[in-house]
């Protein structure tokens, strides 16, 4: 009984430590996620993604990000999700290795997994495809050892039945289930090669079908990734399998006192989170991870915390939104000059405007701005070179940009698409009071704010260049406040750029 407590304690105090850890590290790439993959409670939406090679691990976790908009629930789902990880990789491992003596050591894939969240383009589907990969392998080894014909049979199917459900992590089961019977069965269990005989049949099929473009994408864990990466973190965590296999296969062949488990156990955790925040500090962009919070605090009109936090030393590629905060609350003119303002050229631009963050930004600089043409455009963009489905953010602008415009069967589509969502069906049925009622438009603050922005010129296209665009709306409206401010700014530093 007391072994029971104590073994419970240890259990918390590592999911205290590791939810700190999480939050600290990931908060705001958790909002991130949820934004990039927007879930639709749409039957076609829903077939689509089941459709797809690995489409159940996708759906599950379309469906779970949607509550990582809540505070501090991303931090929590994920932590839940990688002690259930550990716990089912130490069922699998006490197989071998009986009593608590792997317990630790089944930390250290938990250590990789955490780390492939530190590349953008990563999707979190690949944490719930290693999960339902860990439950098969346990599965499959809970069945007696004396059946080896049976386990054959289940193990064969198990393998293309993960790779419709899971992905190509049925690769990383079919090679553990296969080093597991080989290990332990020596040449006999040499008739489990069948499992990556038909894992390779698989990985044929789905790309002589088209169903998966490359051969990369269906036999290595780049499916969960949105584009070519480097970061080799999720091969470690499929690759630690078969090795803490070997460990306890090793240590099962020695009797251990109390000691030497409590030993292996301490020394598993203090190495898994060693590796975890050793390779964290190599690995992690500043840069990165301060965008995504600048994005956020944005997105929820946060000014003070991008302004309070700013460095003063930050380039041209934060400097844009920090602009925005100011302008908004007011200090632009005063305060521009005590932060390392780029050329006039990059004031409010973010260098590359062709990549996803930087059609973002341009979209909420320009909304703001009451610049709406370019905001539609750029939010069109940035919604389509989203990774997941929709943006919702970009989605909100280009309703209120199409309502502004009188495109109004455009902004009931995307209103359609908003309502169909858990979290921001009310606004998207609250604007369609909107739709076909421009009085109600002019009559809204926000909204009616942007009208009266609308160039004389030319509503629909922007085609004057950037400072004559912005004269154009100044003269329609010069109460644009946030506008006024950048103009001014923007005159300033393209006096003092000219020789």
């Amino acid at each position: 009984m007391k072994q029971k407590y104590i073994s419970i304690i240890a259990v918390l105090l590592v999911a205290i430590l590791m939810g700190i850890g999480i939050h600290y590290t990931q908060e705001f790439r958790f909002y991130n996620l949820e934004s990039n993959d927007l879930f639709l409670y749409d039957g076609a939406d829903i077939l689509r993604k089941l459709q797809q090679v690995g489409g159940m691990s996708l759906l599950i976790t379309s469906f779970l990000t949607q509550f990582m908009k809540i505070p501090l629930v991303g931090t929590c789902m994920v932590t839940v999700l990688y002690l259930c990880v550990a716990w089912v990789i130490w069922r699998i491992l006490r197989k071998q290795a009986h009593g608590m003596v792997m317990a630790g050591f089944s930390l250290l894939p938990v250590a990789f997994l955490y780390l492939c969240l530190e590349h953008d383009y990563y999707r979190l589907q690949g944490h719930i495809a290693y999960l339902l990969m860990l439950f098969a392998l346990w599965g499959y080894l809970s069945i007696p050892r004396n059946r080896l014909m049976l386990r054959l049979a289940v193990g064969t199917v198990l393998v293309p039945l993960l790779y419709v459900t899971a992905g190509s992590v049925a690769v990383a089961f079919a090679l553990s289930a296969c080093w597991v019977e080989c290990l332990d069965r020596g040449f006999k269990g040499t008739i489990t090669l069948a499992y990556p005989v038909v894992a390779g049949a698989m990985a044929f099929f789905w790309v002589s079908t088209s169903k998966v473009d490359h051969w990369e994408t269906v036999l290595t864990p780049l499916m969960y990734y949105n584009w070519p990466t480097t970061y080799f973190f999720p091969l470690y965590a499929w690759g630690m399998i078969p090795f803490l296999w070997m460990i306890a296969w090793g240590l099962s062949k020695f009797s251990l006192n109390v000691s030497a488990k409590c030993f292996c156990m301490v020394s598993g955790v203090v190495l898994a989170f060693y590796l975890a925040g050793n390779i964290y500090g190599k690995v992690h962009s500043k840069n990165n991870y301060r965008f995504l919070q600048e994005q956020y605090w944005v997105e929820h009109e946060e000014w003070d915390a991008l302004i309070e936090t700013a460095d003063r030393r930050q380039s041209t590629f934060y400097i844009s939104y920090l602009n925005l905060a100011l302008a908004k609350k007011g200090q632009l003119v005063q305060r521009f000059r005590q932060f390392n303002q780029q050329p006039y050229t990059k004031l409010m631009m973010y260098p590359h405007p062709i990549i996803k963050n930087g059609v973002s930004l341009q979209s909420d600089v320009y909304w703001a701005w009451g610049y709406i043409a370019a905001a539609r455009q750029a939010a069109f963009d940035a919604n389509l070179l989203t990774p997941g489905s929709c943006n919702p953010h970009h989605l909100k602008i280009l309703v209120q940009t199409n309502l502004v415009l009188g495109a109004y069967q455009v902004a009931e589509k995307y209103i359609g698409w908003l309502e169909k969502t858990l979290f921001y069906r009310a606004w998207a049925t609250d604007m369609r009071r909107f739709l076909h009622n421009p009085e109600a438009i002019r009559q809204d603050k926000l909204l009616g704010q942007m009208v009266a922005s609308v160039p004389l010129t030319d509503k629909y296209i922007k085609y004057e260049g950037l400072g004559q665009d912005m004269e154009d709306i100044l003269a329609v409206n010069p109460s644009q406040k946030v506008l006024s401010q950048f103009y001014e700014v923007y005159r300033w530093m393209e006096k003092e750029e000219k020789p």
